[in-house]
């Protein structure tokens, strides 16, 4: 059984006008849009050049994103401890509700994590699919992938598949903070959403230029990782926030 005691407070010579209510809370929604270029990912069609000169199509789109952190304009900040799955061909999963709110208020900038960090990610984390099937294999360091980008692509005429997989290999932090340009906002009212950008073209662009033949068989290539890690801060941002 749970007792509660209840303390009302009272005081004179004091109107309601001279109260000042404070802001409810407001719920952030985050919306992620994949594209390539400004142009929707379209998936399954070889129709894609990146920077190297590849034609190619995307057949998967899986990643984590995690700890989204609001900046406030006063130097604090608002950290949501939380990991999100993002499958691309699955509509459920592009809009992301965290569980916590943020306090009403102004805010400087939004950044966040792309993949799990070190301290969470470790094998069992995750139980169930599809979360589970990001499994990164315990030989190569253990914990779960960062992401999963996956398709075919032309090669003088023969086609061919590509496996863009990020993770810790060996163990190595190679997960990395994206802050957003451009993202100051006041959040008031009852939601505020947020949404994201990920070009698909910039894992392969800048400031590394990738070939997509390197780019298969990679799980156990810390140096490709590291390249894909530094292109990776180049592949998202802001659309929109209101």
């Amino acid at each position: 059984m749970v007792f509660a005691t209840v303390v009302v407070l009272s005081s004179c010579s004091k109107n309601d006008d001279d109260v000042n209510p404070i802001p409810a809370d407001v719920q952030p929604v985050i919306v992620l849009n994949h594209t390539i270029g400004q142009e929707t990912v379209v998936f399954d069609t070889i129709k894609y050049s990146n920077n190297f000169g590849n034609v190619y199509s995307v057949a998967t789109l899986k990643y984590f994103i995690s700890d989204f952190t609001f900046h406030k304009s006063d130097g604090t900040e608002v950290k949501i401890d939380e990991e999100y799955y993002v499958d691309g061909r699955e509509n459920s999963t592009i809009n992301y509700t965290p569980m916590v709110k943020i306090p009403a208020g102004d805010y400087s900038s939004v950044s966040f994590t792309f993949g799990i960090d070190s301290t969470k990610n470790k094998t069992g984390r995750y139980t169930n699919p599809p979360e589970s099937n990001m499994e990164w294999p315990i030989p190569m360091g253990g914990g779960y992938h960062y992401m999963k980008f996956e398709g075919k692509f032309n090669r003088n005429d023969t086609i061919k598949n590509f496996q863009c997989h990020l993770g810790p290999t060996m163990g190595n932090p190679n997960y990395f903070e994206v802050t957003l340009a451009n993202s100051s906002f006041t959040a008031s009212g009852n939601e505020v959403k947020i949404t994201i950008q990920m070009n698909l073209n910039n894992w392969f662009g800048s400031p590394h230029v990738m070939d997509l033949n390197d780019i298969t068989g990679i799980m156990g290539n810390q140096q490709i990782q590291l390249m894909l890690k530094a292109n990776g801060v180049n592949v998202f941002s802001l659309k929109s926030i209101e």
